[in-house]
């Protein structure tokens, strides 16, 4: 009896010093990969246009397939299974008498080998997107410095935009829009359509999901985000109709390798645009004049600015107070201000050194987007 014990505990020793390997391989594949993206913009590019694809690709239809947040029930998982399992680690190592130590690694060991698997899948499927070539440069953007003047042009643009936008979209008798029922069928429609336009877009694009506990989103300051174990597109459906059209274009244009807050503004904002629905079209302008409105304010006086809101539609305005009433009681939670000190640390940790600003940086490529066309034209031919 006590040699079969000695041989399965041996046996189960052997087999935790073979998680220990191959979880040190896999952290040292994903900070050798890192460290040569930070280093090699050429090899960011090369593994983002030949391999990332393939593993988002893999990744997007095996979890597409379901029609829930596969990454909502992953995260509850981890959760609950961290729990658990510090608890039967701790009791698996009681029960250990002289070889305690052995047992702690040995089950400490399949902790360690998910977390490896998980920040692999993390650093293919988006930390090497952060050090590739801006999508400005594939666009033929020049990015400059602007005046307040043509700040003050652009927001104009966009203010007749959003008012022609706001008259063809649904809205119910409240004002606000309605959300189309094949919302996330024409979301992949918005993407694929904007990958006409740019080539360096193309990819496969599983429809974006609603996540179903999207009040703690809300409570930790999250429109949406890009779930890169799973692949997924996810967003916030209990925030404002109206931004969950431009949320979910911004998290499915992470699909396609850029990673960087701007640029997913940005490609959100051509997505919608493109689009031929109203309603896609209607928040695509809403919050790209948020951004340019945003902008604005630090640049103009208070005299210049309200001259440029008057010319706002009323269903527009009611709509910004209507949004600025759903986020207010979470902007006073603790858990909205440690997740957006979190985000911000994050971002500058994946070289956008604005931080939580850099979302707000959409400005710049729209800006650069519209002197190239000329301020008397529109921002694309249309």
């Amino acid at each position: 009896m006590k040699t079969a014990f000695k041989k399965e505990w041996q046996k189960r020793i052997k087999i935790g010093k073979i998680r220990w390997a191959v979880s040190l391989l896999l952290i040292i594949i994903s900070a050798a990969l890192l460290a040569a993206a930070r280093m090699s913009v050429d090899f960011a590019d090369w593994f983002g246009f030949n391999i990332y694809p393939v593993f988002s690709g893999i990744g997007a239809r095996m979890w597409g397939i379901f029609p829930f947040s596969a990454g909502e029930i992953f995260v509850i998982l981890v959760i609950l299974g961290a729990i658990a399992g510090l608890v039967c680690l701790i009791l698996y190592v009681k029960h250990r008498k002289g070889s305690r130590f052995r047992a702690f690694l040995n089950g400490f060991s399949w902790g360690v080998a998910g977390a490896s698997a998980i920040f692999f899948l993390v650093t293919v499927n988006c930390l090497l997107g952060y050090s590739r070539t801006p999508f400005s440069v594939y666009s033929g953007l020049t990015l400059g410095e602007y005046t307040s003047d043509e700040l003050k042009g652009l927001t104009l643009y966009l203010v007749e935009k959003a008012n022609a936008a706001v008259k063809e979209a649904e809205l119910d008798k409240d004002g606000r829009p309605v959300k189309p029922e094949n919302f996330g069928d024409l979301a992949c429609e918005c993407m694929e359509k904007a990958a006409e336009k740019y080539p360096v877009l193309e990819n496969y694009y599983p429809r974006p999901k609603a996540v179903l506990a999207s009040e703690v989103m809300s409570s930790f300051n999250l429109a949406g985000i890009f779930f890169p174990v799973t692949v997924e597109a996810n967003y916030n459906q209990s925030m404002p109709v109206s931004s969950q059209g431009f949320t979910a274009c911004h998290e499915l244009s992470h699909l396609s390798g850029f990673m960087r807050e701007d640029e997913a503004n940005y490609i959100a904002f051509i997505a919608c645009r493109e689009s031929d629905s109203p309603y896609f079209r209607y928040s695509g302008y809403l919050d790209a004049l948020t951004y340019a409105l945003n902008a604005y304010r630090t640049a103009a006086s208070d005299e210049e600015y309200y001259s440029v809101t008057a010319m706002i539609d009323p269903v527009i305005l009611s709509e910004y107070n209507y949004r600025n009433e759903y986020w207010a009681p979470f902007r006073k939670k603790v858990t909205y201000k440690v997740s957006s000190t979190v985000n911000d640390a994050y971002l500058k940790a994946n070289n956008q050194t604005d931080g939580a600003k850099s979302y707000g940086r959409v400005v710049d490529l729209m800006l650069a987007e519209w002197k190239a066309e000329g301020t008397e034209n529109d921002i694309v031919s249309e």
